[in-house]
């Protein structure tokens, strides 16, 4: 057995400093904590960096933004935030980014049950062979009640030379929504970049060898004569087709009802979606089970009150949201 080793007094006094440094930086800069007027008083950094763009922003300020350039930086960053060029995706974008132009920013709608996929691809010029070079700060931004909130913000990469370096980034998109792109280098880069951004259903269809087009009774439709409405998508198949994991989750509930059949409830590993797949033929999976997108985890029938109808998987997609009862989503946008 080990046993983790006690920080040195040295160790414990960077981390001090460090959280001190960044105290004063955000004093620096000018931000308040949330609820608080800015004054001429100090105020005390409501938390670490968000970011790398974030920390960037810091360690300029606790040079007293005396480096050359460092206030039309931060300046910068400000008005592409703030004034970004609206775009349609899919899209891409190529320029230059040199002394006139310091940063880029582009901003976008996204609607609800997309999987949001940036890349930005930069090639520095006027770097020695054996000098090392970094990409420039990529943030993503979603327009929230309180104005922008980050969704994605990786750190940069580093390479060597003039090679050309490559930045993905990943977001799901469960609501609608408008989004800003920040590229932004450290100061005094110079070079090459193209940024793409597209969308992509967010879930895998989940029965085997069908698409949309095998969708025959859509969300909101009425039942047992107005008492209720559809709260998902039924997509007829024959008996037995094997029904799909939409997404990576794990399997939370494995049951039989009166009006589902034989039933599979899946909860994505991250977000607050679950999945709900009704009238089965077969249950081929076990609560707490992991399965990845495309796994099968059952086999389409028509179990429960689909018994009279041909077989078909009643598919549906549940939001968590504080304050909001159910949470039942149209699968369709999610899949198409």
């Amino acid at each position: 057995m080990t046993h983790a080793s006690r920080p040195s007094t040295g160790a414990l006094s960077r981390v001090v400093k460090g959280v001190v440094l960044t105290v004063c930086g955000l004093a620096l800069l000018g931000v308040s904590p949330a609820g608080t007027s800015k004054s001429s008083e100090l105020k005390l950094a409501p938390s670490l960096p968000r970011s790398a763009h974030h920390a960037y922003g810091y360690t300029l300020a606790l040079e007293a933004f005396r480096r050359p350039g460092a206030r039309a930086w931060v300046e910068a960053a400000g008005r592409v935030t703030a004034e970004p060029e609206r775009v349609e995706l899919p899209v891409e974008v190529t320029g230059i980014f040199d002394a006139r132009r310091t940063a880029l920013g582009i901003a976008f709608a996204v609607r609800a049950g997309r999987r949001i996929y940036v890349d930005v691809e930069t090639e520095p010029s006027d770097v020695p062979a054996d000098a090392e070079s970094r990409s420039p700060f990529v943030d993503l931004f979603v327009a929230g009640d309180r104005g922008l909130e980050p969704v994605a913000s990786p750190l940069p990469v580093r390479g060597r030379g003039a090679d050309p370096l490559v930045q993905r980034v990943e977001a799901a998109a469960l609501d609608a929504g408008e989004y800003v792109l920040r590229v932004q280098p450290e100061i005094g880069y110079a070079g090459g970049y193209r940024v793409s951004v597209r969308t992509a259903p967010l879930l895998m269809f989940p029965v085997e060898g069908m698409t949309t087009r095998a969708i025959l009774s859509g969300f909101g439709a009425e039942r047992d004569g107005g008492a209720r409405s559809h709260r998902g998508v039924d997509i007829f198949a024959p008996r037995g087709t094997p029904a799909l994991a939409a997404m990576d989750a794990f399997v939370s509930r494995v049951e039989t009802t009166a009006r589902g059949g034989n039933v599979v409830w899946l909860q994505p590993l991250f977000g607050d979606m679950r999945l709900y797949y009704a009238h089965l033929d077969t249950q081929l999976v076990r609560p707490g089970d992991l399965v990845l997108a495309g796994e099968i985890i059952g086999t389409v029938g028509n179990t429960g009150n689909a018994i009279t109808t041909p077989p078909h998987l009643h598919f549906g997609v549940y939001v968590r949201r504080r304050g909001v009862r159910g949470g039942a989503r149209d699968p369709y946008p999610f899949l198409d």
